[in-house]
């Protein structure tokens, strides 16, 4: 029976994020709103907004129903249908979403060359074309990349860039993959000495600290008393 009532509750829960999308979603993925002169030129922008972000909705709440079933491979492609027929802030939100989805179907090379794409599209804003390298980064890592990981962020892992703890959490994993020890350290400890730094990204930078202290060579005069 409670089974029953999860099921239902889950059910109302999507019906929610459905109209709350269509309502409110082409605002959050930051769609501008162009000024139309005119009564009637006003009207029919209005009659246009509402029929795309209505359409524009129904289509990405879909495409998370086939991403939530498992079916990742059809719901990057559904991701990537949405950015390429919306455009917009949609051309974003699905471009993000099918990289994403084709790296959760176990595809990184896929994935990776989709985040590649994002980062090389002079139409992105800045800001998510940064993200972009980030996302590949990780993967490459993942991938046993550490070059790629180092050349895609490297630039970003800079005091006061908005994704300086990611890109010097990459930078600091690739370095001890590659044995560069003392490198990796410095990138763990910017990490753990930045104020504003996230909690978990701080928690994950501590423990390789502590990893990379048991790993390095003893001081020389540690190594004379110990023979």
């Amino acid at each position: 029976m409670a089974d029953i009532f999860n099921e239902i509750e889950q059910d109302l829960r999507h019906e929610r994020f459905k109209r709350l999308w269509n309502r409110f979603g082409i605002y959050v993925i930051g769609l501008a709103v162009v000024v139309v002169a005119g009564v009637g030129g006003w009207r029919a922008w209005e009659a246009w907004k509402e029929s795309h972000a209505k359409s524009g909705g129904d289509q990405f709440y879909a495409a998370l129903q086939t991403a939530a079933a498992g079916d990742h491979k059809a719901a990057a492609a559904a991701m990537q249908k949405l950015a390429d027929e919306k455009g917009g802030g949609y051309k974003i939100l699905g471009q993000f979403r099918a990289a994403s989805e084709l790296a959760a179907g176990g595809d990184s090379a896929a994935a990776i060359a989709a985040f590649d794409a994002i980062a090389s599209d002079g139409s992105v804003p800045i800001l998510y074309r940064n993200l972009a390298h980030v996302r590949a980064g990780y993967l490459a890592l993942a991938g046993a990349d550490p070059k790629g990981a180092e050349t895609r962020v490297s630039s970003l892992a800079v005091e006061g860039g908005p994704w300086r703890q990611p890109a010097r959490e990459i930078m600091g994993l690739a370095a001890y993959a590659g044995g560069d020890l003392e490198a990796a350290q410095r990138y763990f400890q910017a990490i753990v000495s930045d104020p504003d730094g996230p909690s978990d990204a701080i928690d994950r930078a501590r423990i390789m600290l502590a990893v990379i202290q048991s790993a390095m060579p003893a001081p020389a005069e540690h190594a004379n008393d110990a023979s």
